[in-house]
């Protein structure tokens, strides 16, 4: 598969695939897939197909539970929660399910945000809202405009192959993400990788790997462990002056974020109107942004989603379904300054706070006279939906210091590439795993973070 053939996933479905599979038909889906491939189709369409083989194992794989297991789960927050009170969850949009095979299933991943999202569920859970913002909002409060901030991280970061994945003897191929020293990374200084690494990424390459090339044993442990400082400049986007963020110049290369990147940037019928509608007859492109930046963080519900390649458009995806992760939302973002000619871009790669280390996805904007600034929409989303405005309003133009940026652009391919398809094939936090003759997937890959050293600066 060619990493450029991803745009392919832009081209619907022929109808009859469509009709087996959201029925649930999944095998019926295959076979009516697998008799269009014996025949002479265009590129794109092949490549479509091709795509939606692997799309129906990846939806199998993430809808694992039945409306029993579902009730189990959210059962070990409130005791009394009922069977009737998950169907309406579901008439609401508030839990990701399927037909599959006859069954309703769910996403097996559905209650880990159920409990962060919606207060009436919080406040009866016996867990409560077990989330803590008071490091954040100590050290937002005291910002104040032009000021640098900075976090010192120490983290090391392991990749495993689960038992039954490890194939003794055979050459195993292992990509793991490094940050690099840019996007606010300073002195980042690599302690130890275990073992040795074959490549180490070039300064350019947008999603940056160590590659190792090794024999695959049981046991088998590959780690990456380093230090850095991640220094971000707070901007007060109060007292910025409107007036020159219509009549300054971008900043040179700004303008290379503005187009479409298929499949899940695309600038649709719904996408333009979306924008249009949300800016009205403003015309100062920060005042634009602010407003896409309120629709998602206050309308769309932030949600884990079922893998990335098994939807077809994602930012499309998270305005017509008013939900999803942080990656997904701030794709939407993207989309809506991209399609009203505000550049746009991507940036991923680790929340670091202490005592918290996991994968996060941010996006960032341009505006004359500002330049680059930050916009973390599910930050925003979760900040909106607790009241701390304050936190709101300053992840629109800011991010905190407790993250590691890695990852500079979305669908990327790594360097150098894999052979088979990527468990994520758009962005990369974790790290990837392959034989000569197949991937790597899902439960087969084990990851875990080690937090040695995080504190303010």
């Amino acid at each position: 598969m060619k990493y450029d053939d991803l745009r392919h996933l832009a081209v619907p479905l022929p109808e009859d695939v469509m009709k087996e599979k959201w029925s649930g038909n999944f095998e019926r889906a295959r076979a009516v897939v697998k008799d269009r491939l014996q025949g002479r189709l265009p590129h794109s369409m092949r490549c479509r197909l091709e795509f939606e083989l692997m799309n129906l194992d990846n939806l199998e794989s993430c809808y694992t539970l039945t409306k029993e297991d579902a009730l189990t789960q959210v059962r070990e927050h409130i005791l009394d929660f009922t069977a009737e009170e998950l169907d309406q969850l579901k008439l609401e949009g508030k839990i990701d399910w399927i037909y599959l095979n006859g069954k309703t299933m769910y996403l097996d991943s559905f209650c880990a945000t159920l409990f962060k999202v919606y207060p009436d569920l919080w406040k009866r859970s016996r867990k409560g809202d077990a989330s803590d913002y008071s490091m954040l909002d100590g050290l937002i409060s005291g910002l104040s405009d032009g000021q640098d901030v900075s976090c010192h991280i120490h983290l090391k970061q392991e990749l495993s192959l689960a038992p039954e994945a490890v194939e003794e003897g055979r050459k195993l191929y292992v990509h793991m993400p490094i940050p690099l020293e840019r996007n606010g990374v300073r002195n980042l200084k690599v302690v130890d990788i275990t073992p040795s690494p074959k490549y180490v990424a070039a300064d350019d390459i947008a999603q940056p790997t160590v590659y190792f090339e090794e024999t695959a044993r049981k046991g088998q442990v590959f780690s990456i462990e380093y230090s850095l400082d991640h220094v971000v400049k707070y901007r007060d986007m109060s007292k910025v002056d409107l007036k020159k963020t219509v009549s300054a110049e971008l900043p040179e290369g700004a303008m290379q974020f503005l187009g479409e990147c298929l499949p899940h940037v695309q600038f649709t019928p719904y996408i333009r109107a979306l924008a249009g509608e949300l800016a009205g007859e403003e015309a100062n492109p920060l005042l634009k942004a602010r407003a896409f930046y309120d629709f998602i963080t206050t309308r769309t519900d932030y949600r884990f989603v079922r893998d990335y390649a098994c939807i077809e458009n994602l930012a499309e995806y998270c305005a017509l379904n008013m939900k999803g992760d942080c990656g997904v939302q701030a794709l939407l973002f993207i989309a809506l300054c991209r399609v009203s000619g505000i550049p746009a871009k991507w940036e991923s790669g680790l929340d670091a706070k202490p005592g918290d280390a996991g994968e996060h996805d941010w996006a960032m904007f341009c505006v004359p006279s500002v330049g680059w600034a930050y916009a973390d929409l599910s930050y925003g989303a979760s900040s909106y939906i607790r009241g701390a405005y304050e936190r709101w309003n300053f992840y629109f133009g800011n991010i905190d210091p407790f993250r590691i940026p890695i990852n500079s652009d979305f669908q990327k391919d790594f360097s150098p590439p894999k052979k088979f398809r990527r468990l994520d094939p758009f962005d990369n936090q974790c790290g990837e795993a392959e034989y000569d003759d197949h991937g790597l997937y899902g439960k087969d890959i084990v990851y875990k973070y080690h937090e040695i050293d995080f504190h303010v600066k």
